[in-house]
């Protein structure tokens, strides 16, 4: 980032506007104040300019918003993880004392990687983990409805002009019959033709290698409502047994072909042969689509990144030879219930600082708004870049130590 044109642009506004934001009520129309923005919040149409520097200012309104989340959030799961394994009562309270939130979560993710490297050492043994890499899914209703602000027709034909999946899959919902593309998988949620490899959702019962949720009719572990059953499955399995049929919803990977109907669709990532409609890029790059002005187009992606759904993916932990089976119990435990979270940050976070280097450019976009807003939003800009890239560097960190890459 230019931090010289970030903070020259930052002192001109303080120039021009001479503001005592502290002095503004949040209903007061007054046009030293700001109130029409805020970070994370949906931004009016009263804080003026026009469709292109609006759309840049709800950019930035997101990509704040989420960034500080991520920061608490971090914090949260590395707070969790030091405390689980008896990282020192003395680390912890200054942690917490501090005031700045990108310094607590360093401080808090610092001590959780040093807490898991002394427990593995402790534990010794050998520590495997397996999870399948969340894959964040960003709205390609959400990239269309931006990219209509952008366009001077002001609307977005998604179907005719639909965005591209770079590196990933392109989801749709389909009302009829959907299938594999030429040399790949299937994936989708619904009825499934023939072997599901994924959760299952069948009243009449499926075999079953996972967790069952319903009635499990044969070997389980924790009884006949829920836990590990090897058995048939009536409810909701969440690993069906290997070339299984799913008589009912599958969500997961399918070998045939997913049918839906007019009355219900079926969400898939094959090639359609019915109407659909376009859902979600998943453990991709979203581009392209509806033809827009490259700089609006930019901000469109970084406010559809920051927004992306990166769910939290399952961790399976496991010692084979452990020394000291408390500790390895232990380092079990906290890693099952806190890693998918700094897992699927660091996703999300992979995506927002794609897009910095552009986002970061177009402060310029913003200068026709409201005249008292423009500080807040460019001093936002750079405090929503920093806290990414902290809480970016911070999940890599927890992950390293864990996994040892």
């Amino acid at each position: 980032m230019n931090t010289k044109r970030f903070y020259g642009a930052a002192l001109m506004g303080a120039i021009l506007v001479p503001v005592a934001l502290t002095a503004c009520g949040d209903g007061e129309d007054n046009p030293l104040c700001c109130n029409e923005f805020k970070a994370g919040a949906t931004i009016s149409a009263n804080i003026g300019g026009s469709a292109e520097s609006q759309v840049a200012v709800q950019a930035v309104a997101d990509f704040a918003g989420i960034a500080s989340a991520a920061l608490d959030d971090i914090s949260s799961a590395c707070k969790a993880m030091a405390s689980d394994l008896d990282a020192p009562a003395a680390t912890l309270d200054a942690a917490e004392k501090e005031t700045d939130k990108q310094k607590r979560m360093q401080a808090y993710c610092a001590a959780a990687v040093s807490a898991i490297g002394s427990v593995k050492a402790k534990a010794s043994g050998t520590l495997t983990v397996d999870f399948v890499p969340p894959k964040c899914e960003a709205s390609l209703s959400a990239k269309a409805n931006c990219q209509a602000k952008c366009s001077a027709s002001g609307s977005c034909d998604i179907k005719a002009t639909p965005p591209t999946c770079e590196g990933g899959s392109l989801e749709v919902s389909c009302k009829g019959s959907c299938e594999a593309k030429a040399g790949a998988k299937l994936n989708c949620t619904g009825s499934c033709s023939a072997t599901c490899t994924g959760k299952c959702t069948a009243e009449g019962g499926v075999q079953c290698a996972g967790e069952c949720n319903g009635t499990c009719e044969g070997n389980t572990a924790n009884g006949a409502a829920s836990g590990k059953c090897e058995g048939t499955c009536k409810g909701t399995c969440s690993a069906t047994a290997p070339n299984v049929t799913c008589e009912g919803s599958c969500e997961g990977e399918c070998g045939g072909s997913c049918t839906g109907s007019a009355e219900a669709s079926v969400k898939c990532d094959g090639e359609c042969k019915a109407d659909y409609e376009p859902l979600s890029c998943k453990g991709g790059e979203l581009k392209g689509g509806c033809q827009v002005e490259a700089k609006c187009d930019a901000n469109c992606d970084a406010s559809v990144s920051a927004k992306a759904n990166c769910s939290p993916p399952s961790v399976t932990v496991a010692f084979a030879g452990a020394a000291d089976v408390q500790a390895a119990g232990k380092l079990r435990a906290t890693l099952e219930a806190n890693f998918g979270i700094i897992l699927a940050f660091r996703a999300r976070l992979e995506g927002m600082v794609k897009v910095t280097t552009s986002f970061s450019a177009n402060v310029t976009a913003v200068t026709d708004i409201k005249a008292a807003c423009i500080p807040p939003v460019v001093a936002a800009v750079g405090t929503a870049l920093a806290d990414a890239q902290a809480a970016a560097s911070a999940t890599v960190s927890v992950a390293g130590s864990v996994t040892g890459g």
